[in-house]
């Protein structure tokens, strides 16, 4: 695909990448991936993964899941997150070893 220009969401910032763009490999964050194409922004969601800037004029954006933006319905999203933020919270709680060097507990004793 030929485009003008992407925008990526890394680890520390938005990052606009162009033709010409310095070689360089970037941890993308879960966030909105802009594809410019003259007048046209195609935008998509992506979950993270990585972009690898070649000097070839080649950029692979390697997600572990991307969805059109026109494909997500914000209700089931709000609706997700209500039933993810409701829920109560997972605690585990690892048991510390005794003075004078005891074994720690089996992880199956872990409360």
């Amino acid at each position: 695909m030929n485009v003008d220009m992407v925008i990526v969401p890394t680890t520390t910032r938005q990052m606009g990448v162009l033709p010409e763009h310095v070689p360089t490999i970037v941890e993308l964050k879960p966030g909105i991936l802009l594809v410019h194409e003259g007048n046209d922004v195609t935008k998509y969601f992506l979950s993270s993964g990585f972009a690898f800037i070649h000097a070839n004029f080649v950029a692979d954006i390697i997600v572990v899941e991307v969805v059109p933006i026109d494909c997500i319905d914000p209700a089931l999203v709000q609706k997700g997150l209500s039933e993810f933020t409701d829920r109560p919270p997972i605690v585990l709680t690892y048991a510390r070893r005794k003075k004078g060097g005891g074994k720690a507990a089996h992880p199956s004793k872990l409360v």
